[in-house]
């Protein structure tokens, strides 16, 4: 229920940020998808997130909500983590060109997924959890024309806190700062304009 709280008083927070520029000229709606690679201590992570839908609400202010699913895994641990996430996503884009775009982005997400362990006496753990996710990071934009732009993260950071009712499943957090290259996405958007 704690986390539930932090992840609304979230989605507030970017929902007031936003708010000032509500009454601007409205832009579009813009559908994008990505991948992303992640390496921490825990292993490689994997991940076709996000999954998202965001307006703009002026030439660079972008507010929308966004899904996505992870995979970690080590090997030499017999660790693996399955992990899904929801939530809203705050973005603004900086023009450095005709072509290019410097955007910066914050996401607030609702977590929830499944761990299992072999831990150091040789014994399993499963178990299920839930928590909320807080990632900000840079993008780099290239304008493909006809609305289509392909977008790549090179850093990264977040604070993943998780909360499990399981025993075998330890509550604890975790901060993933990837601007040494352990970060990187590639992803495309399209926006979509609504003629009145």
């Amino acid at each position: 229920m704690k986390n539930l709280k932090l992840f609304l008083a979230s989605c507030l927070a970017i929902a007031c940020f936003s708010i000032q520029s509500a009454y601007a000229q409205k832009g579009g709606v813009m559908l994008y998808g990505s991948f992303n690679y992640h390496e921490t201590e825990a292993g490689h992570q994997l991940s076709a997130a996000p999954l998202g839908v965001g307006y703009f609400f002026n030439d660079n202010m972008n507010v929308g909500l966004n899904y996505g699913f992870n995979t970690s895994k080590n090997k030499a641990l017999d660790f693996t983590d399955h992990f899904h996430e929801v939530g809203p996503f705050y973005s603004n884009t900086w023009p450095l060109g005709k072509h290019f775009n410097l955007i910066g982005q914050v996401e607030a997400h609702y977590i929830w997924g499944n761990e299992h362990v072999v831990n150091a006496a040789n014994v399993m753990a499963d178990g299920s959890y839930n928590g909320y996710l807080l990632r900000a990071y840079p993008l780099v934009g290239i304008s493909l024309g006809k609305g289509w732009a392909l977008k790549a993260k090179v850093a990264e950071l977040s604070y993943k806190k998780k909360h499990s009712k399981d025993a075998s499943i330890a509550n604890d957090h975790e901060i993933i700062t990837g601007i040494n290259g352990s970060t990187v996405g590639l992803g495309i958007s399209k926006n979509l304009f609504i003629k009145g």
